[in-house]
């Protein structure tokens, strides 16, 4: 299970995870001095005195989207391949989308 990099030994990184888990984020829980982590599948008693939690990390997505209008419809794939043979029938080219998080802007 891979868990979301925050600082809980912060009240701000505490703060967060419970935000995250208020938002609807998936949280896992840890006894103190335990080697491994349990998702928590219920409602949420807070313990940070006995427990550490962490948010657990969710795919958010392909890197990269190809996109290609037909007939004033987007169609979108994972594959660069697959919207060009789409494009190739409306002579029309695809378009590449990559992730906000990815490009390095705003850093």
């Amino acid at each position: 299970m891979n868990l979301e990099q925050i600082d809980t030994s912060t009240t701000a990184g505490k703060i967060r995870v419970m935000e995250l888990a208020e938002q609807g984020r998936k949280v896992a829980y840890s006894a103190r001095h335990a080697t491994y982590w349990v998702p928590i599948d219920r409602n949420i008693t807070w313990n940070w005195h006995s427990c550490d939690y962490a948010i657990i990390s969710e795919p958010v997505g392909p890197e990269e989207v190809w996109v290609v209008e037909l007939n004033g419809r987007l169609y979108a794939n994972e594959k660069r391949d697959a919207c060009q043979r789409l494009a190739a029938d409306v002579f029309s080219k695809p378009v590449r989308y990559i992730r906000a998080d990815l490009t390095g802007e705003g850093k």
